[in-house]
């Protein structure tokens, strides 16, 4: 009998798998080549590992026997439309939320909680200056207006969570 460190039977860790199951379809349009069959199965030897996200999917998964474990995936993607045009605002946007999600202004979109990174929260701050100063000049009215305005609440807010 081998075992490991952690005295484990080595050949009873080794059966010890994964099993993903891929139930995507494909059509035509999606650029796979019109192969509409669904992915060969594959499985990942996960003995020994500590990894606590393995085989997390965020989708559905049920237990079969033994250690294996299916991935149910819908039987119909949901089509998100690609076609859209990053802006300067929307950028802009998007570091203002993450400063105030820091600030504990807004709650955490993944844990629903509030939680504080001052010093993160001064990073986007100071990140958002900067892209102020190197796009001077090359900003409209509008877009420039916005930064001025964000930077004075986020400065605001985060004088008020230093104190």
């Amino acid at each position: 009998m081998f075992e490991d460190k952690d005295g484990i039977d080595l050949n009873e860790k080794q059966e010890k798998q994964f099993k993903f199951i891929d139930k995507r379809k494909f059509s035509e349009d999606s650029g796979d080549g019109g192969n509409n069959a669904p992915t060969e199965d594959k499985a990942v030897n996960t003995a020994g590992t500590n990894d606590p996200n393995l085989g997390k999917t965020g989708d559905a998964v049920s237990e079969t026997s033994g250690n294996a474990v299916d991935t149910e995936k819908p039987s119909e993607m949901p089509q998100f439309e690609t076609n859209f045009e990053a802006d300067f605002a929307t950028f802009v946007y998007s570091l203002n939320t993450q400063a105030l999600l820091f600030l504990g202004k807004i709650p955490n979109p993944m844990t629903g909680k509030y939680e504080k990174d001052v010093n993160m929260a001064k990073y986007l701050i100071d990140t958002i200056d900067m892209l102020s100063k190197k796009t001077e000049g090359n900003l409209d009215e509008n877009e420039k207006k916005l930064v001025e305005n964000i930077l004075y609440d986020l400065r605001m807010a985060y004088i008020s969570e230093k104190k």
